[in-house]
């Protein structure tokens, strides 16, 4: 991954083969953001997506092995139990220009992806909630 930094914000440029969520938590850790958001775009040749079924606490997920643009990726990034945790949801699309979308588990980058990161002052914190079964931001 390279990256350069404009002003606060940060661009992140990834390469085929690495991980977006993984490349994004492992940025955060190293420059010790403790919250931010994101927005990415690029092209991916692997993604698995999600849909929370709230009744049943659990995800369902899909995996896609395939070449697909990355339409939109959009997260942000709070910590949980003191470790950045990106949350993201993304939309796909394939060669035929079918979309898709959920909330992104991980995408593996095909050509290139491009992470524009926005640090904000402060910290974010999740919280495991009961009620949901999510990792919900935790307001005082």
């Amino acid at each position: 991954m390279k990256h350069q930094q404009l002003g606060n914000a940060f661009v992140l440029l990834l390469s085929t083969g690495e991980r977006l969520i993984e490349s994004i938590t492992a940025f955060c850790k190293e420059k010790k953001i403790t919250a931010a958001h994101f927005t990415a775009i690029g092209a991916v040749k692997e993604a698995e997506l999600g849909f929370y079924n709230l009744a049943a606490k659990e995800y369902r997920w899909k995996k896609a092995e395939a070449e697909l643009e990355l339409d939109n990726a959009t997260g942000n990034v709070a910590l949980f139990e003191d470790e950045p945790l990106v949350h993201a949801h993304a939309t796909v699309s394939d060669n035929e220009m079918h979309a898709f979308g959920g909330h992104l588990k991980e995408a593996v980058v095909g050509a290139s992806c491009e992470i524009f990161l926005q640090p904000l002052q402060g910290k974010l914190e999740r919280k495991y909630d009961d009620t949901t079964g999510l990792k919900l931001i935790h307001s005082d």
